[in-house]
């Protein structure tokens, strides 16, 4: 059995999720499906970035989930999220199921979209671990070797100006949802913004802005560096199938962090202090649990246990920002 996860309220995430067999399923843009009848007038497919906003703005204010970085590849997506209310495994649940099924149908695709391994959730802490994460997530495509700037990533890459707040509505989408009820609403709002606890922690959006761009600059020239000034350029990108996978040199069996503190060895202590006594907790809860004891609580943060089986949690003081 893998290790159980810790779901607080207030903690800042860098979330990976990748397409099954690395296949290119998030491609920007193909030729095919490009218009959609159902029994009126044919009408532009969507997007992968408005499929991607629109199931995201569906379930991020329900959930407590504030986005503050995302670039979608073609074959994977890397997030840094804020979980106010320590529900972030409920949301990426129900977001992902949407926004795998709207994708499927935009493109005509029969099997699954993402692989079945999740992945942990990276749980970042401190600003200088925030700011190196959120370069990392819009360096990726220039890292990758497909565009020589972030700028020219034809998909959907946030910036660091978004970082002051962006928001844009995003109509329905006509694929996968029922346009004839009221399950899904019309239109969401999809935002990108920092929140305050974050803003305390740099001092100011001002500062955590300039070194997000400083972090940034170093790793977009580390990648031209590297790549010699090849990029497979946004031409290759667009006319990339849906139905294709990388083939590119990977690691087999590379490990996920579950924390990360950028060089701060005592907040690294504490945290991994923490996630012992967790699952310490946890497991006693759990054996409670397969004793046939009925009234068992679970510590704070637990996530499968409380939300699909439903056993209450213990609650976890959060100290609101300034």
């Amino acid at each position: 059995m893998s290790s159980p996860q810790q779901y607080l309220p207030g903690t800042f995430y860098e979330v990976t999720r990748r397409c099954v067999e690395r296949a290119h399923k998030l491609t920007p843009n193909y030729a095919s499906c490009e218009k959609y009848s159902f029994s009126g007038p044919a009408a532009p497919a969507s997007s992968v970035e408005k499929l991607y906003q629109y199931a995201t703005g569906t379930y991020a204010e329900r959930y407590g989930v504030e986005v503050i970085a995302v670039c979608i590849m073609s074959n994977h997506i890397h997030e840094i999220l804020f979980d106010r209310h320590g529900k972030i495994s409920k949301f990426l649940q129900k977001r992902n199921a949407m926004f795998a099924n709207m994708v499927k149908v935009r493109y005509g695709l029969p099997e699954s979209i993402f692989g079945r391994r999740a992945g942990k959730y990276n749980r970042l802490q401190g600003a200088k671990a925030i700011a190196k994460k959120i370069a990392y997530v819009i360096a990726n495509p220039v890292a990758a070797g497909l565009v020589a700037s972030p700028k020219e990533w034809p998909g959907l890459v946030s910036s660091v100006e978004d970082l002051r707040g962006k928001s844009v509505i995003v109509r329905r989408p006509l694929e996968y949802l029922a346009q004839d009820d009221a399950t899904n609403a019309p239109a969401v709002t999809f935002r990108i913004a920092t929140p305050e606890e974050a803003k305390v922690l740099f001092g100011g959006i001002a500062e955590m802005t300039t070194q997000t761009a400083t972090q940034l600059e170093r790793n977009v020239k580390q990648a031209r560096r590297r790549h010699a000034g090849r990029f497979a350029g946004r031409l290759r990108v667009l006319a990339t199938s849906p139905r294709t996978r990388g083939t590119s040199f990977e690691p087999f069996g590379e490990r996920t962090p579950r924390i990360t503190t950028a060089g701060d060895l005592e907040a690294a202590k504490r945290l991994i202090e923490e996630m012992r006594a967790f699952r310490k907790a946890y497991r006693s809860a759990l054996e409670a649990v397969k004793a046939g004891k009925r009234r068992v609580t679970f510590p704070a943060g637990t996530g499968k246990m409380h939300f699909t089986y439903g056993y209450p949690r213990e609650e976890y003081p959060v100290a609101r920002a300034a």
